[in-house]
């Protein structure tokens, strides 16, 4: 994983990273909070051996210091030693639990012995130490001199006694917080990573394009303030957002700058992504930049293109399939440019039959020489059939991926169904998160991602003294404050294609 994806990754983790970093920093707490306190003294005894002076002699017996401490050293843990100090100190212990708390060191470079104890306070550590000294000393004695002459062998002499420490063992309290703060940081990268390879949601383009080799048309921000008026007004797709459609109306018209008409099927793989948001933005879009366009709905099953146009549904589509009523009495024209929209009209009971009816490739082809582009509003591709058939009969199929929501295999299963039906596909990563560089892009250039509500021109003032007749998005889109219009310019130059 590179250190780009790696960024994103964890900015898209940044809630659990801020939890998991609370969460270890309280664990830390708690650790320090559960752990006894311990605290260790120490006693050092100098080892010696009487000699005469001569320098001979006093080599022998530092050798034969060095090789007695050893085990010396080894005797502090003794039943011999520690039952005396039980004694001594009153202790409610046995000589191999107090075993546990002490333990001799002697470095190989010197003649000191130090017997060092624990306890769970200060001055029971530094009693216990003296005592346990005491006592070594004390056995030792008796071993090297066991006739309990006056002279000894080797002596043991207490050079530093022991002091009750200030501070108990281990770590300040203070750093237990950090640590464990680090500590769940470090676990929270850990899942965000596992999550990062294994989680194979849709998120950016990158993802998108990784799916197939299918071209992605446009990339088009969320919005949720998106209204569309039953006024014959445009909708509210401003600033960004409005971009974007530009964007993708721009790229349609070049990728079939050679044809007369265009037939798009506008899908998505499930529902709830935004597709019949993108037919209309697009449609509206294209009709005004001078095309004739009809936006046909054609998700029999859940029709919403007349409810979100505030539009009379009841006959339209299946109208015309079932009772070969012309195509002039159910055409409802929508705004002042030349769009028009044929609804669903109502629910049959086998919907894939009639949309694979000749009367819907006739009904299709008759759009087709009417209008410069026709728009299909189809449905889901991978819940049932319809979209399938539609593609039959289109030019293209705008496969709608919404970003966060569609996993990859997802796409990848409709982008091979309609590969199998060799249908020419163009993507759409519809309600893209946009990063603060981009905004800022934007910015700089006049564009804003959400428009203010006072226009900064005259000619939309009519617009808000007329808002009081909108007709809210649902479905889709979540219904906020009205965003400025983006203004269009019909493209005169540029022929209808």
């Amino acid at each position: 994983m590179k250190i780009p994806q790696l960024v994103r990754l964890l900015r898209r983790h940044l809630i659990m990273l801020i939890v998991m970093l609370l969460a270890g920093g309280a664990a830390g707490f708690g650790v320090y909070s559960l752990l006894p306190p311990s605290y260790s003294a120490r006693t050092e005894l100098f080892v010696s051996v009487p000699t005469s002076g001569d320098p001979y002699e006093m080599r022998m017996a530092s050798d034969f210091i060095k090789e007695r401490i050893q085990t010396y050293v080894g005797m502090v843990g003794t039943e011999s030693v520690l039952e005396p100090v039980i004694t001594d100190l009153d202790l409610n212990t046995t000589p191999g639990e107090l075993a546990s708390q002490v333990e001799a060191i002697s470095d190989p470079e010197t003649v000191l012995i130090t017997v060092q104890a624990s306890a769970g306070d200060a001055d029971s550590a530094a009693r216990l130490s003296t005592a346990v000294s005491r006592s070594l000393t004390e056995r030792i004695s008796m071993l090297e001199n066991p006739g309990k002459t006056d002279s000894s062998a080797i002596d043991l002499i207490e050079a530093n006694e022991a002091v009750s420490p200030q501070r108990p063992d281990g770590l300040p309290s203070w750093l237990f917080i950090p640590i464990g703060a680090l500590f769940g940081l470090a676990a929270g990268i850990a899942i965000a990573v596992i999550r990062g390879t294994y989680d194979n949601v849709v998120r950016t383009k990158t993802d998108l394009t990784a799916v197939t080799a299918a071209p992605l048309l446009a990339a088009v921000p969320e919005d949720r303030e998106i209204i569309y008026r039953s006024n014959r007004d445009e909708p509210a797709i401003g600033g960004v957002r409005g971009e974007s459609i530009l964007r993708l109306r721009t790229n349609l018209r070049f990728a079939h700058v050679d044809e007369d008409s265009t037939v798009l099927l506008v899908a998505s793989s499930r529902p709830g992504e935004g597709k019949t948001t993108i037919g209309i933005d697009l449609a509206v879009a294209s009709a005004r930049a001078g095309q004739s366009v009809v936006i046909v709905d054609a998700d029999l099953r859940r029709p919403s293109v007349a409810p979100r146009l505030g539009l009379e549904g009841a006959a339209g589509l299946t109208t015309a399939l079932v009772s070969g009523l012309g195509l002039d009495e159910l055409l409802q024209t929508w705004g002042d440019d030349d769009l028009h929209v044929l609804a669903a009209g109502e629910i049959p009971p086998n919907p894939t039959e009639l949309l694979e009816t000749r009367a819907m490739a006739e009904l299709v082809a008759e759009l087709t020489g009417r209008f410069d582009l026709v728009i299909i509003d189809g449905p889901p591709l991978l819940p049932v059939a319809d979209g399938l058939v539609l593609s039959k009969l289109a030019s293209r199929t705008l496969l709608v991926a919404a970003a966060g929501q569609v996993k990859a295999r997802t796409v990848a299963e409709s982008v091979r169904a309609l590969d199998e039906l060799e249908a020419p596909i163009g993507l759409v990563l519809n309600r893209v998160q946009m990063s603060s560089a981009e905004v800022d892009r934007h910015r700089t250039y006049g564009i804003r991602a959400v428009v203010p509500d006072e226009p900064q021109a005259a000619e939309y003032s009519d617009d808000r003294e007329r808002s009081s007749a909108s007709v809210r998005a649902s479905g889709e889109e979540a219904v906020g404050t009205e965003t400025r219009p983006m203004p269009l310019v019909p493209d005169e130059g540029f022929s209808r294609s």
